[in-house]
């Protein structure tokens, strides 16, 4: 257009958001590749009409550690600090060290609003 602005087809709108929705592809790289300014890009992604599958989260159950309690104690005495992260729709969630499962369900009853 004579302002400068691009007016993009839909396919390739879609196309673009499936190919950039993959695993351990650069956003960045591809919106270069393609001559679509890399925001413009992460703009599309996060349109719900754009997204072929919906974010869904898993069960997750939580057992108790059955080894005796002195086995544990110098077990975790040698282990570096235990880190779990959870993705959802963007967000990371990290974990350190002993999590309280009822405080986690609040915080991902948030982050899925």
């Amino acid at each position: 257009m004579r302002n400068g602005k691009r007016i993009y087809v839909s396919a390739f709108k879609a196309w673009l958001v499936e190919q950039a929705l993959k695993p351990e592809v650069s956003v960045a790289g591809l919106a270069l590749r393609h001559g679509v300014n890399a925001n413009q890009l992460r703009s599309w992604m996060k349109l719900e009409h754009w997204q072929s599958s919906p974010h869904t989260l898993l069960p997750v159950t939580v057992v108790a550690d059955a080894r005796p309690a002195e086995v544990v104690a110098t077990t975790n005495a040698r282990q570096p600090e235990t880190v779990m992260e959870i993705e959802v729709g963007g967000t990371v969630i990290r974990l350190r060290g002993p999590v309280d499962t009822e405080q986690l369900k609040a915080v991902l009853a948030v982050v899925r609003a």
